[in-house]
C-alpha cells in the first residue's frame, strides 16, 4: 500500500522518490507535468464537446419532429374541418376506396399517410405514419417494442412526446411518437361506428392513436465523428505547441526568477551575502534552494501565524454577529410572508366563491373566478340581486400590483356594491363611486369597471363602462359579438365625469362573458400575447357551454398557451347565461 507523502521520505512510493531525487530543473519538471495534463484535458474536452453536440442534435431533431407533428396534425385538422364538410356539401363522400369510386375523397388518415409517403421519397427526408393500438386498418397496429413502449408512456402523458434513437434498415434514426387525441366528435363517431374498429367506446379527448415520425440521423452522426477527430487533432497540436512554449520560456519565466527569489530569501535570513552583478543559475531543482531558505524563516512565519490566528478569531466573531443578523432578517422575512398569506386569504374571502350562487333561481346561471398574479391581486368581480327580477354584474381591474392594489380593490368593491344596492342606473352608480374615490387619492390609483344590470323578466341588459374591456355576448343562435361601448373614464381619475348608459336585449339561452386584460395579455415564452383574436376563436368553440365550463376552459387555454411562464397579470372572468323563457301573453 502506498504511504502518504507527508509521512517522511521513507514513506514515499518508488515513483515519488524518483521524482524528488531527480536532478531536474523546474522547467523540465514543468514540461513533464504539463504535457500529459493537457493531453488528458484535451481528451476530456473532446469527449465533453462530442457529448454536448449529440445532446444538442437530439434536442434540435426532437424540436423539429414536434414542429412536423404539429404541422401534420394541423393539415389533418384543416382537412377535417374545411375540406370534408365542403365535400359533403357538394354531394361527395369520404372513403378508403376513393381511387375506384367517382366523387369519393380520401379519409383524413389516408390524406396524412399519402402526403407523408411523398415526403419519405425525398433523400434523407422524414417519414410519418399514423398508428393505433385499436386500428381499423390492421396494417396500422403496433409492430415493435418502440411503439408499445411509446403508447404506454403517452397513456400517462398525452401532451408529451416519446423519443428514442433506433436503427432502421441499417440507418441510425430518431423515432418520435406524438399522441393523436379525439379532438372532434366526428372522429369519435366515425371510429366507434366503423364495423372493423376493435373499440367502440371512444370519447372526446381520448387517446385514439399516435403520429410516428422517423428522422434519419446518418449525416449528423458522421459530422459528429468528424468533429471529434478534429478536436482530438487540435488537442494533439496543443500538446506540441505547449511543449515548445514551456521549453523555450521556462528559462526566462521560471528558472531565472526562481534563482533571484532564492538569493533574496537567503539574504533575508542572513546566511549569505548579497551577490552583485549577474546572478548565476543554480544547478538542479531551483525549488530546493527556496525550501532551504524557508526553513530559516520559521520564526518569522511563526509570528505571522500568530497574527493570522488573532485576525481569524476576530473574523469568526464577525461571522457569528453577521449570522445572527441574517437569522433575524430571515425571521422578519418569514413574518412578512406569513402576514401576506393571511392578507391574501382575507382578500379572497371578500369575493363570492360559492357556486351555484343562487341555487333557487332557474332564470339564469353564472360562475366567476379570479386568479391573482401575486399573493394579492387588484382584480375583482361581484354579483348581487337587486330585487326579485334584477341581477347586478360587476368586473373591475385596479391599476398596479401588490398590497396597494389590493387595498384599493377592497375599497372600490365596497363602495360600488353599497352604491349599487341603493338603486339607480349603472351610469349613476359609476359616477357616485368615482366622486367618492377621487378625493384624497394621493397614490393616483384608478380602477376600470364594467357594471351591468340584467332584468331576467324580459332579458333587458342595462350597462355602463368605466374604461374596462367590453364583454362578449355569446348568442344561442351562434356567433359572438362585443357590446357597444357607452364610453366612460376609469374611476378615480377625475371627478364629475359622465358615464352614459347603453341597453341591449338578451334572448333566452344567450350568454355574457366579462373578463379582465390578464386573459388577452397573457404571454408565452417568446413574449407573444394570447390576444383578443385567440380569445374570440376559443369562445366560438365553447360558447354553448355552461358558465362554469366557459370560465374553466378559458383559464385552461390561457395556461396552456403560457406554457409555464410566470403569470404577469391577474386573470378574472365572470360568465352568465340567461335562461328565462319569454312570457306567454295572457288571455
Amino acid at each position: 500500500m502506498t504511504r502518504s507523502p507527508d509521512r517522511g521520505r521513507g514513506g514515499h512510493s518508488f515513483f515519488s522518490r524518483l521524482w524528488l531525487n531527480a536532478d531536474w530543473s523546474v522547467g523540465t519538471k514543468l514540461i513533464v507535468l504539463t504535457v500529459p495534463l493537457i493531453a488528458i484535458l484535451s481528451l476530456l474536452a473532446a469527449y465533453a464537446e462530442h457529448a454536448r453536440n449529440n445532446a444538442i442534435l437530439k434536442e434540435q431533431l426532437a424540436h423539429r419532429a414536434k414542429s412536423l407533428a404539429h404541422q401534420i396534425m394541423a393539415d389533418r385538422q384543416y382537412y377535417v374541418s374545411v375540406v370534408v364538410p365542403r365535400v359533403k356539401e357538394l354531394g361527395g363522400t369520404i372513403g378508403q376506396d376513393y381511387r375506384e369510386v367517382h366523387g369519393r375523397f380520401p379519409l383524413p388518415a389516408t390524406f396524412v399517410r399519402e402526403a407523408s409517403a411523398i415526403t419519405a421519397s425525398i433523400k434523407n427526408g422524414f417519414t410519418a405514419n399514423l398508428i393505433s393500438p385499436w386500428p381499423i386498418n390492421k396494417e396500422k397496429g403496433l409492430k415493435d417494442q418502440f411503439q408499445q413502449d411509446a403508447f404506454a408512456y403517452l397513456a400517462q402523458r398525452p401532451t408529451e412526446q416519446f423519443i428514442r434513437i433506433d436503427t432502421a434498415e441499417g440507418r441510425t434514426v430518431m423515432r418520435v411518437l406524438t399522441a393523436d387525441l379525439a379532438s372532434a366528435q366526428s372522429c369519435v363517431t366515425c371510429h366507434n361506428g366503423h364495423p372493423q374498429s376493435p373499440r367502440h367506446d371512444f370519447k372526446l379527448n381520448d387517446l385514439m392513436g399516435g403520429l410516428e415520425i422517423v428522422m434519419p440521423m446518418d449525416q449528423y452522426v458522421k459530422k459528429s465523428r468528424l468533429d471529434l477527430v478534429l478536436t482530438l487533432a487540435g488537442g494533439a497540436g496543443m500538446c506540441l505547441l505547449t511543449l515548445a512554449i514551456v521549453a523555450f520560456g521556462s528559462r526566462r519565466t521560471v528558472t531565472r526568477p526562481l534563482a533571484h527569489l532564492s538569493h533574496d530569501m537567503e539574504n533575508f535570513v542572513g546566511e549569505r551575502s548579497c551577490l552583485s552583478g549577474h546572478v548565476a543559475q543554480p544547478a538542479g531543482d531551483e525549488v530546493v534552494h527556496i525550501t532551504t531558505a524557508f526553513e530559516q524563516m520559521k520564526s518569522v512565519i511563526g509570528s505571522q501565524q500568530k497574527e493570522l490566528r488573532d485576525a481569524n478569531q476576530l473574523l469568526e466573531q464577525r461571522v457569528v454577529e453577521r449570522t445572527d443578523e441574517l437569522r433575524r432578517t430571515m425571521e422578519e422575512k418569514e413574518r412578512i410572508g406569513s402576514e401576506l398569506r393571511i392578507a391574501s386569504d382575507i382578500q379572497k374571502s371578500i369575493l363570492p366563491r360559492t357556486f351555484p350562487a343562487f341555487p333557487h333561481r332557474a332564470d339564469f346561471d353564472l360562475y366567476a373566478e379570479s386568479i391573482p398574479a401575486r399573493e394579492m391581486g387588484g382584480d375583482f368581480y361581484d354579483f348581487f340581486l337587486l330585487g326579485q327580477d334584477r341581477v347586478g354584474l360587476v368586473i373591475a381591474d385596479v391599476s398596479g400590483k401588490g398590497v396597494p392594489a389590493a387595498i384599493f380593490m377592497a375599497v372600490s368593491r365596497t363602495m360600488l356594491k353599497a352604491t349599487a344596492m341603493q338603486g339607480g342606473s349603472p351610469g349613476d352608480c359609476l359616477r357616485q363611486v368615482n366622486n367618492l374615490l377621487c378625493p384624497d387619492n394621493e397614490a393616483s390609483m384608478f380602477v376600470t369597471v364594467f357594471y351591468a344590470i340584467l332584468d331576467t323578466r324580459i332579458g333587458s341588459l342595462e350597462y355602463g363602462n368605466a374604461g374596462h374591456n367590453l364583454p362578449y355576448v355569446l348568442s344561442s343562435r351562434g356567433g359572438i359579438t362585443v357590446l357597444e361601448n357607452p364610453g366612460g373614464m376609469a374611476l378615480g381619475v377625475m371627478e364629475d365625469c359622465a358615464y352614459p348608459v347603453k341597453r341591449a336585449r338578451m334572448q333566452p339561452g344567450d350568454g355574457l362573458l366579462l373578463y379582465t386584460d390578464g386573459v388577452t395579455e397573457a404571454m408565452d415564452a417568446a413574449g407573444n400575447l394570447f390576444s383578443v383574436e385567440r380569445l374570440e376563436r376559443l369562445l366560438r368553440r365553447i360558447q354553448n357551454g355552461m358558465p362554469s365550463e366557459i370560465v374553466r376552459d378559458t383559464v385552461a387555454e390561457v395556461r396552456s398557451y403560457a406554457a409555464g411562464e410566470p403569470q404577469a397579470d391577474d386573470i378574472t372572468m365572470l360568465a352568465i347565461r340567461y335562461l328565462q323563457q319569454p312570457q306567454q301573453p295572457k288571455g
